[in-house]
């Protein structure tokens, strides 16, 4: 196949990625599936899922060069494929075709379905660019379906106060950063406090959406009082990590220094998101607290200057978003059957929903590296990147991860562990929620016992980041 038909063929492919959940979304909202509209979400979902792995197939026969299309400002096109992009679409395409499947009915009428279906698009669109302005348009676009979610959830506007508090800011502090940035760009030699500024500017944007200590609460208050559909769909992509990338990575000097600094919060954050878990009262905070832990351990190794740590920061952002999704909907689903689940007291949900149990355990301790999972190599990877560069943030990834650990396991004692009752209700897990949670599961699995072909292409898209030969 000849250069330019790639080309033609990858660019068709990401169109068809971020045009499916539109399509869906407006056959949705004209009322053609108004019966059933979890039926063209799961379709675009899977045009989007087989489209993004085919994007993946055609770039691993070319020559890994990045492909770019549109105008071209601050160091970012407009339309950007590169090894960051052909990894990360299948990943999210995943996470999304997950929630629209497990997502109870009651959780996915006409109007939800569309703000997943438009949020989908808007993530879709945003990691395929990196054009700082496009970023900070589409960042607009991917929370505000956030927002009116939790909203319009019954009890759920102060977590949409508190999220709205918290981005409002980020999104100006992008917008202004970008702008500065695009002024006296600090990709290129020589540049000044012009573009300096910018650049702090977008990592507090980065610190404020990826919930980095002192701007955390956001992150658990949502899981609280948001539908765990949008929880997981605004968090898992991570966003502003691939912001950090895109325009934290690859500066005249290096990796700015913003990012060595924001990398070393991110470290304290993973390790007080851990012990935050350990003292969580209901299963939602504790999900929402792993997540943030988690979520701050691919920015602490972002910053990384050598290519395996910054591939360990990738296998991290997609083994513990896939873990987490697979957390979130089993913990979904059984609270869709028993209601709101305390972690105080052994619930006794074993007997139950079995096969939810085994769900929520196999997840869990894919979050903390389970051998045979990515998460295992993941952890393999930023932890011996991070020793060799710097002993305390080695340190300190092994004991979020310890720190997390307990957490799990505890709160799946607490829920599925105890007496239950002889004659309560037994809730077969439905066939959708098999479907999509095996596919995850085995998707983590597949990926930790075959790691070579991911781990290359991430090797090789992180020595182009850190043009290290």
């Amino acid at each position: 196949m000849s250069s330019e038909s790639l080309h033609g063929w990858l660019v068709c492919l990401l169109a068809a990625v971020v045009a499916a959940p539109l399509v869906a979304s407006a056959a949705v909202w004209s009322g053609i599936a108004s019966k059933s509209p979890r039926t063209p979400a799961v379709a675009a979902m899977i045009v989007s899922l087989l489209a993004s792995h085919s994007m993946t197939y055609l770039w691993n026969l070319g020559s890994g060069e990045a492909i770019e299309f549109g105008d071209r400002l601050g160091g970012g096109s407009f339309v950007c494929i590169d090894g960051i992009t052909v990894v990360l679409m299948p990943y999210v395409s995943l996470v999304q075709l997950a929630i629209v499947l497990v997502a109870p009915n009651r959780f996915l009428d006409t109007s939800a379905t569309v703000r997943i279906l438009l949020a989908a698009s808007a993530t879709f669109a945003l990691f395929s660019t990196a054009h700082p302005l496009a970023m900070g348009v589409l960042w607009i676009a991917t929370a505000l379906p956030t927002w009116i979610s939790t909203r319009n959830t019954p009890g759920g506007q102060p977590a949409a106060r508190v999220f709205a508090i918290a981005i409002l800011p980020a999104i100006v502090c992008l917008a202004v950063g970008t702008l500065l940035m695009v002024a006296d760009p600090p990709w290129a030699a020589g540049s000044g406090p012009v573009g300096a500024s910018g650049g702090w500017l977008v990592a507090v944007a980065v610190l404020i959406r990826k919930g980095i200590v002192p701007f955390h609460s956001w992150y658990p208050a949502l899981f609280s009082g948001a539908p765990l559909s949008t929880a997981l769909s605004a968090t898992m992509p991570q966003v502003a990590s691939y912001t950090a990338v895109r325009l934290l990575i690859g500066h005249a000097d290096g990796v700015a220094t913003e990012l060595v600094v924001l990398s070393q919060l991110a470290l304290v954050t993973a390790v007080y998101g851990g012990a935050l878990a350990l003292v969580q009262r209901d299963l939602r905070s504790l999900i929402g607290t792993l997540a943030m832990s988690q979520s701050a351990m691919v920015l602490a190794g972002l910053a990384g200057t050598l290519p395996m740590e910054l591939n360990g920061a990738f296998c991290v952002w997609i083994s513990s978003g896939l873990a987490l999704t697979g957390i979130g909907l089993a913990a979904w689903a059984l609270e869709s059957r028993a209601g709101p689940l305390s972690i105080q007291t052994p619930q006794g949900r074993f007997r139950d929903s079995p096969a939810l149990a085994g769900f929520f355990l196999l997840f869990g301790l894919a979050t903390i590296g389970l051998p045979g999972t990515l998460s295992f190599v993941a952890d393999d990877l930023i932890v011996s990147g991070s020793l060799d560069e710097q002993l305390h943030a080695g340190l300190l990834v092994i004991a979020a991860t310890v720190l997390s650990g307990i957490a799990v396991m505890r709160g799946w004692f607490m829920i599925f562990g105890g007496p239950a009752a002889v004659d309560g209700p037994r809730h077969m897990i439905l066939p959708r929620e098999r479907i999509a949670l095996t596919v995850v599961l085995a998707t983590l699995f597949v990926l930790g016992l075959f790691p070579a072909p991911l781990v290359r292409s991430l090797e090789r898209t992180a020595e182009q980041l850190l043009a290290t030969p």
